[in-house]
């Protein structure tokens, strides 16, 4: 892969990143879902990614079987608090 490709597709990761992370909080205390998030980013493997990415790094978790609901960890929240980003 080209370097130039490589850099655009891992902004364009944190920049799912940032939405969904951003939608996740705004939507706090009421859960957005995986499915319906694919729905809206029309890209079902960029949020299943993003989401990975989010949960692995500790700022969103993940509840539930088939519908994955999609809850901001307390440190997300603080951290939107704090403004951040």
């Amino acid at each position: 892969m080209q370097p130039d490709r490589k850099r655009g597709e891992t902004r364009r990761h944190f920049a799912v990143q940032r939405a969904i992370l951003a939608l996740v909080l705004a939507g706090d205390p009421v859960a957005r879902t995986r499915p319906e998030l694919a729905r809206e980013f029309g890209d079902s493997e960029a949020v299943r990614r993003a989401v990975a990415s989010l949960q692995k790094c500790g700022l969103l978790e993940v509840r539930g079987g088939e519908s994955q609901s999609l809850w901001p960890t307390n440190a997300a929240r603080q951290a939107h608090r704090l403004e951040a980003w």
